[in-house]
C-alpha cells in the first residue's frame, strides 16, 4: 500500500503474500496441544495424549488459517465430544484466537480469495511487479510528513512484507533477486529506503551470500530486518548480523517478555505491544529497558505503540487509542521515535556525517537538516 498507518514507515509492499508460519502463526500441532490442555482444565478428560488424538482426528488436514476460520464450529464440536459447558466452549474459541497472533495471518485469512491475496495464508503466493510499481512512487507528500513528523527529512520508507514473509522456503532466490533487489537498486528505487522484515534471517543471510556469488552486492538502501518477540527468538539477532547489508534493524512487536539483546551491528530497534483484543500484557518497563540498551549500543530506538494491554508499574494504562499508538497519551519521557540519521541520506548515497541517529520527541527537534 502506498499509504499505511504503521508509524515507522510511509508505505508497504508485498511481493509475496502469506508465509510458512512462525511463533505468531503456529502449526496445528501447537494449537492441538493447547486445546487439549484447556479441555483437561475444563474437566473434559485427563489423558492429554488421547485428547490430542481426538482433536487431531476432528481437525483432519485443516491448516492454521482454516482452523482459525472455523474456530467457533470446532469449539462447539469439541465441546459436545468432551461434554463441556458453554463457558468452556467459548474458552476453546479463545485458545485458538490467542494462538493465532499474527495480524498478517488474521487479515490474510479474512481476505483469502480476494484479489491480491493468497488463497491460503500458509501457502505463500508470488505477486511479481509490485516492487517495480512501488519504486515509481514519489517522495513523501506534505500530508504524509505532517502525519508522521518523526519521519521528516527521510526518503520514502517502504516496509517490505507486512502481509507475509518473502523468505519463506518455497520462494526461490531468483525471484527475490528479480523482484526485490532489481527494483530496490533501480534508478527510481534508489530514491527510497526499503525496510525488509523477515522472521527467517538465516535464510536472508543465505540469500545475501548467493547474491554475492552472482556478483550482485546488497543495495545500501535495503535495510535487513528481523523480528524478536521473546528471549526464545533472540538468536535471530546473531543470524541477522550475517546478512551482508549496510544497515540492520529489529522489530520487537509483539513482545511477551523483557529482552536483553546483543545489539552489536544493529542500527535500529522498533518496539511495540500487541494490538489484538486478546493481546498479552505489554509492560512499558520492557520498552524503557530496551531503550537504555539501544543508547548504550548507539542504536536508534522507536517505540511504535504500547498495545491494547499496556501495563506500567503493575497497573493497566487504559488508553483511549486501542492500539496504544497515540503518543500524546504517553508521558513525555516515553515518547521516543528515533530514526538512524544515515537513513536520511540514502536517497543520494552520500556518506552521512554527525551522530548515529536523529531523535523525535513531542516538542523536540527532528534532527538538524
Amino acid at each position: 500500500m502506498k499509504k499505511t498507518t504503521i508509524q515507522w514507515c510511509h508505505s508497504t509492499v508485498n511481493p509475496v503474500m502469506g508465509c510458512d508460519g512462525c511463533e505468531l502463526w503456529p502449526g496445528k500441532g501447537k494449537i492441538v496441544a493447547e486445546l487439549a490442555t484447556a479441555i483437561i482444565a475444563a474437566g473434559g478428560g485427563q489423558c492429554s495424549t488421547n485428547i490430542q488424538k481426538s482433536i487431531s482426528i476432528l481437525i483432519g488436514d485443516l491448516e492454521t488459517s482454516q482452523i482459525y476460520a472455523k474456530r467457533t464450529q470446532l469449539a462447539e464440536e469439541l465441546g459436545a465430544k468432551f461434554s463441556l459447558n458453554k463457558p468452556a466452549r467459548a474458552g476453546l474459541v479463545d485458545v485458538i484466537r490467542k494462538a493465532c497472533k499474527c495480524y498478517a495471518g488474521l487479515l490474510g485469512t479474512m481476505r483469502a480469495w480476494h484479489k491480491g491475496h493468497a488463497s491460503q495464508f500458509e501457502k505463500p503466493q508470488l505477486f511479481p511487479g509490485r516492487m517495480a510499481e512501488a519504486a515509481r512512487w514519489k517522495s513523501p507528500t506534505p500530508h504524509e510528513v505532517q502525519a508522521k513528523p518523526w519521519l521528516h527529512g527521510n526518503p520514502r520508507m517502504i516496509f517490505i512484507s507486512d502481509m507475509g514473509d518473502a523468505l519463506s522456503d518455497v520462494v526461490q532466490f531468483e525471484y527475490l533477486k528479480q523482484e526485490i533487489i532489481e527494483a530496490v537498486d533501480s534508478i527510481a528505487g534508489r530514491d527510497h529506503l526499503w525496510l525488509w522484515l523477515s522472521k527467517r534471517p538465516a535464510r536472508m543471510a543465505e540469500f545475501g551470500q548467493w547474491l554475492l556469488l552472482q556478483g550482485v552486492p546488497w543495495p545500501d538502501n535495503l535495510v535487513a530486518m528481523t523480528t524478536v518477540t521473546s528471549p526464545a527468538t533472540a538468536n535471530r539477532v546473531a543470524e541477522l548480523r550475517q546478512v551482508p547489508s549496510r544497515f540492520k534493524g529489529l522489530s520487537c512487536e509483539p513482545v511477551f517478555a523483557e529482552l536483553k539483546l546483543n545489539l552489536t551491528g544493529i542500527d535500529w530497534v522498533i518496539m511495540g505491544g500487541g494490538s489484538d483484543a486478546l493481546a498479552e500484557p505489554f509492560h512499558v518497563e520492557w520498552a524503557l529497558s530496551l531503550r537504555d540498551q539501544c543508547r548504550q549500543a548507539d542504536a536508534a530506538f522507536f517505540l511504535k505503540q504500547l498495545g491494547r494491554n499496556a501495563m506500567f508499574d503493575g497497573q493497566a494504562l487504559n488508553l483511549v487509542d486501542q492500539h496504544g499508538g497515540d503518543w500524546t497519551e504517553w508521558p513525555a519521557d516515553w515518547r521516543t521515535r528515533e530514526i538512524p540519521k544515515p537513513f536520511r541520506n540514502l536517497g543520494t548515497f552520500t556518506k552521512p556525517s554527525g551522530g548515529a541517529m536523529q531523535q523525535s520527541t513531542m516538542g523536540g527537534l527532528l534532527g538538524s537538516p
